[in-house]
């Protein structure tokens, strides 16, 4: 019998300070704060060196591409242990074991013994997202995965993250979020970023904005660290295909020839490809580090792994029944991802009539965001997460659609806004809930609850 419960593990876990929903801090509120966290991981047997590591950072795509590596690993047999943020509904969706949640039962152990071994002092200076990525750090060791993925949470290369040891560290792309931390241009975003570049390590990046290539070349450089760059290493080419409106072909130098026709993706939108490019590509470079490998279905596993790699919020399509307007739940929270989010709805469902649930986030480039998506739906929905410090209020947000075509309401609870947007749309209708991860989250919550309004 557990002598610790879980709502305990929870309370002293929320009692650190969580930057995440902050967000008013500094990179020097930072520095120094890794090699701290670095006496603690020797303290407690330094767990981050008993399995392989991929390292993944990028302004957006570094979620799905993780979830594509775990998903191709999977296929390949390997044991994996998955570390990303922000979590949907449960802290424990962080720590995954093979695609599985860690159980309360298991976290609270696992938080207790690990709580215990730290010195009360250094403990109390922790923050919400260490002391998840020290535990995560623990169960992977515990659980004797073969390869660990973890997730920045911000930037690289301050990130309690930045503590694991990669065999590859991934890029993926960088554009504007969270300026007050990373910098307000793209070379101070991509310097932050490629902080997560070790010394002989290979490095996959998807980025090709010239500005930002070149901070990343120059650390790679540096560190005499191979860099593998998109359509300079490996490419890919979409094509059409009958089975999925997402298949492609991918060609690598890594740095022998490599290929592979017609992968298909679960997981849609153009910008999805690019990922999965990233995916296989440090796929194949830790691949080549295990000595004991089987590489005659290496092609197979790679496509049965992207077939089935899915993510919720990443362009969720969900259609309850026949009768039901189609939801497309997607987190998209910057000017680049909304780009990518209604270039994907335009080219699914380029003749049908679009609603659109909009919320965001404080400190968010909305003006940026609504720039791409004024003007393409028949009437939107402006509202605000139910529970959260930084929402943005939809008053104020509705000011910033300038469309003449659309109808813009603003609605305080965001469960109304869901209410009222079902009961004007037809079963023909385009619903899409995107702007904030959360709000997205919380509306996903009434769907698979079924409820669909009336």
């Amino acid at each position: 019998m557990l002598s610790h419960s879980f709502d305990e593990a929870v309370r002293l876990l929320n009692d650190r300070i969580n930057l995440e929903r902050l967000q008013s801090f500094t990179p020097q509120d930072m520095e120094g704060r890794l090699e701290s966290l670095q006496h603690i991981l020797t303290s407690l047997g330094n767990p981050e060196a008993n399995y392989r590591t991929i390292h993944v950072t990028g302004t957006k795509g570094k979620g799905s591409t993780c979830v594509m590596l775990e998903s191709i690993l999977l296929a390949h047999g390997y044991r994996i242990g998955r570390f990303t943020s922000p979590h949907l509904y449960s802290f424990t969706e962080r720590l995954m074991i093979d695609g599985i949640a860690c159980t309360p039962d298991e976290f609270t152990e696992l938080f207790f013994c690990v709580h215990e071994q730290i010195e009360p002092e250094t403990l109390q200076s922790l923050t919400y997202f260490e002391l998840l990525t020290l535990l995560a750090f623990v169960y992977f060791a515990r659980k004797k995965v073969d390869v660990a993925i973890f997730e920045v949470g911000l930037g690289g290369r301050l990130d309690a993250t930045n503590l694991c040891r990669p065999d590859v560290s991934v890029i993926t792309s960088i554009s504007y979020d969270h300026m007050a931390q990373l910098g307000h241009t793209l070379s101070d975003i991509a310097a932050e970023k490629s902080g997560i570049i070790k010394s002989g390590i290979p490095v996959v990046t998807t980025v090709r904005q010239p500005e930002p290539l070149d901070v990343i070349r120059n650390k790679a450089q540096l560190l005499d660290s191979p860099l593998f760059v998109l359509y300079e290493h490996f490419f890919v080419r979409q094509k059409q295909s009958s089975t999925s409106q997402y298949t492609f072909r991918y060609d690598a130098r890594l740095p022998k020839e490599w290929s592979l026709d017609n992968i298909s993706l679960k997981m849609q939108g153009t910008h999805q490809i690019v990922n999965a490019s990233a995916a296989i590509s440090a796929f194949l470079l830790l691949q080549s580090k295990f000595s004991h490998k089987d590489t005659k279905n290496t092609k197979e596993t790679i496509r049965f792994g992207l077939q089935n790699a899915f993510m919720p919020l990443r362009f969720e399509i969900v259609r309850p029944n026949a009768e039901s307007p189609t939801f497309i739940f997607d987190g998209a929270h910057n000017r680049a991802s909304m780009q990518a989010f209604i270039q994907t709805v335009l080219e699914m469902f380029p003749a049908r009539r679009l609603l659109l649930i909009f919320g965001a986030s404080l400190g968010k480039d909305v003006i940026g965001m609504v720039a791409e998506i004024d003007g393409y739906f028949h009437h939107v929905f402006v509202t605000q997460v139910s529970d959260s410090s930084r929402r943005f209020p939809p008053q104020e947000l509705q000011s910033f659609f300038a469309s003449p075509n659309a109808n813009i309401t603003a609605v305080e609870n965001c469960k109304d806004a869901w209410e009222q947007c079902i009961r004007l749309a037809s079963k023909d209708d385009v619903i899409c809930i995107t702007g904030s991860l959360y709000l997205a989250a919380e509306l996903r919550s009434y769907q698979v609850c079924g409820e669909q309004g009336s």
